[in-house]
């Protein structure tokens, strides 16, 4: 091999090897300075983030930290405010038994791949980030709680239902009571302002109907403090029809102002506080005609 040749090769070589560097130099002042908002899935211009080199399908994957995925899903943060569930948990052998085949454990521990299919993201097919952004396994899921349900027991998880406060025998449930009030009222006797709530109600009520108060009703904001007009409509419904549209504490409409929590029977039938119990939407006035509505804004619904 002539001199000229060698040398020439050798150049090469070197060039090779210092883009080389600065390509991984480059590479590394990327990644450093990646926005936490940059969404690193479902591209292939991120692998890098994860890889120390380009993974082989059903070979070594090349990961980076040991494959420590606290580390590989730092973004996601791992206390308990940040993150959905625990990792690195050995499952005791009661639930090993109900956990899908194709929910793999890592050195017997539940850890990120254990719900998520990081592969799916790397696949060339567009519906995939349309139909399952988040790679879960056997996914797309009607519910989140779907896949929450295919390794743990649904039975276990059934919602408590505070508006049913009677038994069988027709007995006040106390426990459902207190889910909502400091002490079980005398309901025989006690007024809206009289009793003992554990907090503020519209609270309450957001813990299981959060969803539906955003856009409800009408896609207006009732939490206020009422007008004197509206509060001279509203007490004149109340005489109108026996019924009573309770303000909170700090006199602002609140939740139980349209809608009876409690279950029929549970509030003596005489009292103007048990009207609208166990009803359609649990409303103290009927849907038709408006008439809930009318009762505060009969200058609006003149026409019903």
């Amino acid at each position: 091999m002539g001199m000229k040749k060698l040398t020439f090769i050798l150049f090469i070589l070197l060039i090779s090897t210092v883009c080389t560097v600065l390509a991984q130099e480059n590479t590394d002042t990327t990644a450093e300075m990646l926005p936490e908002d940059v969404n690193l899935h479902y591209s292939d211009q991120y692998c890098i983030e994860c890889h120390e080199q380009t993974p082989q399908e059903g070979g070594n994957t090349y990961l980076k930290y040991n494959g420590d995925y606290t580390q590989l899903c730092r973004c996601h943060g791992y206390t308990p405010g940040t993150y959905i569930h625990p990792v690195f948990v050995v499952p005791s052998d009661e639930k090993r038994a109900i956990i899908p085949d194709d929910f793999p454990l890592v050195n017997d521990q539940v850890t990120c791949v254990t719900c998520h299919d990081m592969y799916l993201q790397c696949k060339n097919n567009p519906k995939y980030k349309v139909l399952n952004k988040r790679f879960l396994r056997g996914a797309p899921y009607v519910s989140r709680t779907t896949l929450c349900f295919r390794c743990h027991d649904e039975k276990k998880y059934t919602m408590l239902d505070p508006h049913n406060q009677l038994t069988e025998n027709g007995a006040i449930v106390v426990d459902k009571c207190l889910y909502c009030h400091l002490e079980k009222p005398d309901e025989r006797t006690a007024t809206f302002d009289e009793v003992k709530l554990i907090g503020q109600l519209e609270v309450l009520c957001f813990r299981c109907h959060y969803k539906q108060s955003q856009f409800h009703p009408i896609n207006a904001n009732h939490l206020v403090k009422p007008s004197a007009t509206i509060l001279a409509n509203m007490k004149d419904s109340e005489l109108k029809f026996g019924i009573i549209l309770p303000l909170n504490y700090d006199g602002n409409i609140t939740c139980p102002t349209c809608h009876n929590p409690h279950e029929r029977g549970v509030i003596p039938r005489n009292r103007a506080s048990a009207k609208g119990a166990s009803e359609k939407y649990r409303l103290r006035l009927s849907e038709a005609n408006l008439q809930i509505c009318v009762a505060c804004h009969k200058d609006k619904f003149i026409s019903y």
